[in-house]
């Protein structure tokens, strides 16, 4: 187990912490955890998360000579992996103190500062502390990263508390954009959501997707088409020019909240779990949705592209998972699938997110023509194809990140 400071730009720091199965680098601009790496069957390291080939390096996109490549907009300067989205998470709009809600939120967006870091006596894992403040509309977000021994997860508890003297109604997401090389044509996906829905209409106007739009649709291999038809969406293809945005309702029975993409040929998965509905607890945050950001190459401006109305250089698949509407942000208030798109914080509350990211490898060969179910064993999280199985060694209920997070943030 370790962990420490590294400077990766100049004004750009990270935090590097590494058990004895993965590594993950979170920098401070926007809570970015630009790796999570880990050995595949041959030996070598592979990183899941997206680094685009567009991103900033320099202290802000604002100070940036080039800024308008990046649409001046500092979440795409600093965008990359894994991130937490709030209090929107939608199309850019205004606000009624006409401040810009960036399209990933206001905490991927900024600066996180870290408080304290260090080695937990309990559990023997290691720890960091950062926070987020956004005074003009008064609250604040307290993280806790965890990585535990053995155990192939990158574990993340959220605190965010209103200070203010009006509720603060809101959209919070946790991002995990995955990239090559670890994403290529064949990989496989899957969700805990059971009903789905396509954007009503295009969400940028230099997108293209192949998705008829504004369609519900209960199974990932049939998908609707926009020339009729269906398509399976949970096999990853080739490069198309094409990108598309979907969301989908978590099952209210569902007691584990969940995402994956698996490599069948690296036999690798990548994992992210959460608390479902029927898990939530008092002032938690529910994870209403699973969406996913199909990024096949559709995207014709910049930076997504070299010049506007160029070939998109960009292939990804994001999974979020939250309580949002991907298609409007705050923009639409409104419920989604008969489900509520955005939460409340009162005045004086704080309420709380845990979240877990794994990567690893599977040793059954089966898995990676997806899997069928997802259990909450002693052991971890069990996934089963009829009578093929595969085990994450997990905290599923995260018992270890809810403790050592109210130590942490006691002080002690």
């Amino acid at each position: 187990m370790d962990i420490r400071r590294i400077k990766v730009w100049e004004s750009r720091n990270a935090t590097i912490m590494t058990n004895d199965i993965i590594r993950v680098v979170i920098e401070d601009q926007g809570g970015m955890a630009l790796e999570l790496s880990a050995a595949t069957a041959q030996g070598g390291m592979v990183n899941a998360h997206l680094l685009p080939y567009y991103r900033g390096t320099g202290t802000s996109v604002y100070s940036d000579e080039n800024g308008s490549f990046w649409q001046n907009s500092p979440y795409l300067y600093q965008k990359a992996g894994s991130h937490f989205s709030f209090p929107n998470f939608g199309p850019e709009f205004f606000d009624e103190f006409n401040q810009s809600e960036e399209h990933g939120g206001y905490t991927a967006s900024s600066y996180w500062m870290v408080e304290r870091y260090g080695t937990d006596p309990e559990f023997g894992g290691v720890w960091l502390l950062s926070s987020i403040r956004d005074k003009k509309r008064g609250w604040s977000a307290k993280k806790v990263d965890m990585l535990l021994p053995s155990h192939p997860v990158h574990y993340s508890a959220i605190f965010i508390t209103n200070a203010n003297e009006t509720p603060l109604i809101a959209n919070a997401v946790w991002n995990n954009e995955v990239g090559p090389p670890f994403l290529e044509q064949g990989c496989v996906l899957n969700a805990s959501a059971e009903s789905w829905i396509t954007a009503p209409e295009a969400m940028f106007p230099t997108v293209e997707g192949r998705l008829a739009q504004n369609t519900q649709f209960n199974d990932f291999k049939k998908a609707p088409l926009k020339g009729g038809g269906t398509v399976d969406i949970s096999e990853v293809p080739c490069p198309l020019g094409k990108t598309d945005f979907i969301t989908g309702r978590i099952k209210e029975k569902a007691e584990l909240g969940y995402s994956s993409i698996i490599n069948p040929r690296m036999q690798m998965i990548y994992f992210t779990f959460f608390q479902g509905p029927q898990a939530r607890e008092e002032n938690s945050i529910p994870m209403n949705f699973n969406s996913y950001a199909l990024d096949f190459g559709g995207r014709t401006e910049k930076p997504w592209a070299l010049y506007n109305g160029g070939m998109s250089q960009l292939y990804s698949v994001n999974c979020a998972s939250g309580t949002h509407n991907i298609f409007h942000g705050l923009k639409d208030t409104s419920q989604l699938l008969e489900t509520d798109t955005t939460f409340t914080i009162d005045p004086g509350q704080t309420r709380h997110l845990y979240y877990g990211t794994a990567f690893a490898p599977y040793e059954n060969a089966r898995i990676g023509g997806n899997f069928f179910s997802a259990e909450q064993q002693e052991q971890g999280i069990v996934l089963k194809r009829t009578k093929s199985t595969a085990i994450i060694a997990a905290d599923s209920t995260f018992a270890a990140l809810k403790g050592l997070s109210k130590r942490v943030l006691r002080g002690e």
